[in-house]
């Protein structure tokens, strides 16, 4: 066996073993009061960014959940839809494990936000879901700038809530607000 094909096995083994306890360590998700929550995105379809808060620490800021839907979009149709808010939290939530293992916060890179079904019935094959969690304004297909997808991976799993899948060729981890889950896509 490859040194590359054992560390693949490491890794997934590692992924899998930790996604259990992940769970339970974040399942009551960021507590009120406890400060503004702000997100680095970009998307590199559109060009578009966000760098500013989303939350004041009480309830998440009207404004910036207006333009997080629009730089979320279905950038296919240019339709745009309320997303989930707590979709915004699972990604601070990654960006802030990022900047707690490197020192300085990241910037998410969005490959994939709300889809129409039009959208997402032509990426069946690349394997969407048919009724994925991307439809609903609940799913984000996500890598961050100057990391690989270990680090990527291994930290999702630390959010322990969610959907999330982990797409290793494609080089990103799907993040969802739907029931706990986890799969692997090669």
């Amino acid at each position: 066996m490859g040194e590359t094909a054992a560390m693949d096995i490491l890794s997934r083994r590692s992924l899998l073993a930790g996604s259990a306890g992940a769970a339970l360590l974040a399942a009551s998700g960021p507590a009120r009061g406890d400060g503004p929550r702000h997100l680095r995105l970009r998307n590199p379809h559109t060009g578009e960014s966000f760098a500013d808060a989303y939350h004041d620490g009480v309830a998440p800021l009207p404004e910036a959940l207006r333009a997080l839907d629009r730089l979320l979009r279905d950038h296919h149709a240019d339709v745009a839809r309320s997303m989930d808010p707590a979709l915004f939290d699972l990604l601070w939530r990654l960006q802030e494990r990022y900047r707690r293992a490197r020192g300085h916060t990241p910037t998410i890179v969005l490959l994939s936000g709300y889809r129409t079904e039009e959208t997402n019935r032509s990426l069946r094959s690349e394997g969407a879901a048919l009724n994925s969690y991307h439809l609903r304004g609940q799913a984000a297909d996500v890598a961050v700038e100057g990391y690989g997808i270990y680090m990527l991976a291994n930290l999702s799993r630390d959010i322990g809530q969610g959907g999330w899948g982990i797409y290793w060729r494609r080089r990103f981890v799907h993040l969802d607000t739907g029931p706990p889950r986890f799969w692997y896509r090669r």
